[in-house]
């Protein structure tokens, strides 16, 4: 019966791609604007096939939330605001068909597959869907980037439901099939994850643009999918489109892979080895701004900066608000329960070996500009580069909100839930014994 009924969900997705994308073409070739309107309500059915965690009020608000913000940054942004965006949109108006195309992106490939550009790579992605539905403005970004985000937000709930194995608190009975109207910390974490992403201003801003970032942290979040299920030849495919659109994407998508994973030994090991690569290629001074770019993928765009509330920036500084009490509440979880002490370690591992990437590559856009590195330089849009771990970001702070949310229960609730599950425990241990024929009674007589 699961399998039936995720083949006619898989059916009814595909053919509900097919006919999201046939009144696409159809709406934009009336109005360009109306059409993103119509779109992102359009949408919803297609939120409603994907799974998520059981609390739909929670998840319609969340998604009308995103897509409010999506208008608002598509009214008021410029899907062109920098020079790589403008790159890949002359793409769509240099070549009439895909059929020109693609042969110049193959031949890209295999005449500068030692130092391949980004946008014939990318142009893969998203020249067909503005050729076969034959757009012509750069606003059409917002739709295929919508649905990306979408998918990006249901990767890491899925990375969460199944594959989540650090500990959370106990739940309010202490065993699972609970009645009505009790907290369930696992069930908790999921939501405050999946609503969280779904308002991301920096995911929001993102998919606004006519930039790769999205599609990188969706190929990271499927790399690790693949991963974990050992589906090797479909990893190395991904990623080697994903390298194609950044050369680190497989530092991220492994950092991925080691959380979920729960391999400390290999997150340690890959710290320090991009520990020793930034002091070699730079310098002693790499170890102190990796160590502030680590807490600055948490705080930016700066809050205490009065510039950042500008109207443009504000809900993004919102954002990085969050974060930074986030963080500070992750330090204090982190001293107080010793249960969230291996979760938080191997975050804090994975963001600071993503920080030294980062440092490596502000240090060399720094020195290609012939300008000097000090102290604090960091040599490149960090609101940018740090979206590839927000998904992660959003997961330390589900795990801190649902740990703070158990450390404001009555302690007697706390010392009975405790109870209920040692309790619970040797009544497993002790059915188990008995199923497998030992004697109960064995060493009392």
């Amino acid at each position: 019966m699961p399998a039936e009924r995720i083949d006619v969900r898989t059916a009814a997705g595909l053919a509900y791609a097919i006919l999201l994308a046939l009144t696409a073409r159809w709406v934009f070739a009336w109005d360009e604007t109306i059409a993103l309107v119509v779109y992102c309500g359009l949408l919803l059915p297609a939120f409603a096939l994907m799974r998520w965690p059981n609390a739909p009020l929670l998840l319609m608000t969340g998604f009308t939330a995103m897509l409010l913000g999506k208008l608002i940054y598509g009214a008021t942004v410029n899907p062109l605001n920098g020079p790589d965006e403008i790159h890949y949109f002359e793409q769509v108006t240099t070549f009439a068909r895909l059929s020109e195309y693609m042969p110049y992106a193959m031949e890209h490939i295999r005449t500068q597959w030692m130092n391949i550009s980004a946008v014939p790579i990318f142009g893969m992605l998203y020249m067909p869907f503005f050729k076969w539905l034959e757009l012509e403005n750069p606003l059409a970004i917002i739709l295929l980037n919508t649905v990306l985000l979408l998918l990006i937000v249901n990767a890491a709930y899925r990375l969460n439901d199944g594959r989540f194995g650090y500990t959370l608190p106990p739940d309010a009975e202490g065993r699972d099939g609970l009645e009505d109207g009790a907290w369930r910390p696992k069930h908790s974490f999921a939501i405050v994850t999946v609503v969280g992403l779904l308002l991301s201003p920096s995911l929001m801003y993102m998919s606004s643009l006519f930039a790769k970032d999205i599609t990188c942290v969706l190929l990271g979040l499927y790399g690790t999918i693949l991963l974990l299920r050992k589906q090797w030849l479909l990893f190395i495919v991904v990623m080697l489109y994903a390298t194609g659109l950044r050369d680190y994407a497989i530092i991220y998508t492994l950092s991925f892979y080691f959380l979920y994973a729960q391999k400390l030994r290999s997150a340690i090991v890959m710290a320090v080895g991009a520990l020793l690569l930034i002091v070699w290629q730079v310098g002693p001074l790499s170890l102190i701004n990796a160590g502030m770019l680590s807490v600055f993928l948490f705080i930016s765009p700066n809050p205490i900066n009065p510039a950042n509330w500008e109207p443009k920036l504000m809900m993004r500084t919102m954002e990085a608000l969050f974060m930074t009490i986030m963080l500070g509440m992750s330090v204090f979880y982190a001293l107080k329960y010793k249960e969230t002490r291996r979760f938080y370690l191997m975050a804090a591992l994975l963001i600071f070996t993503y920080a030294c990437v980062l440092v490596l590559v502000g240090y060399a856009t720094v020195t290609g500009r012939s300008l000097d590195y000090g102290i604090g330089t960091i040599g490149d849009n960090m609101v940018r580069k740090k979206l590839p771990i927000v998904p992660v970001i959003y997961t330390i702070s589900a795990y801190t909100l649902v740990w703070c949310r158990y450390s404001f229960r009555p302690k007697h609730q706390k010392i009975q839930t405790s109870d209920r599950v040692k309790n619970n425990a040797l009544i497993a241990n002790a059915i188990s014994t008995r199923a497998k024929g030992a004697d109960p009674h064995a060493g009392t007589r």
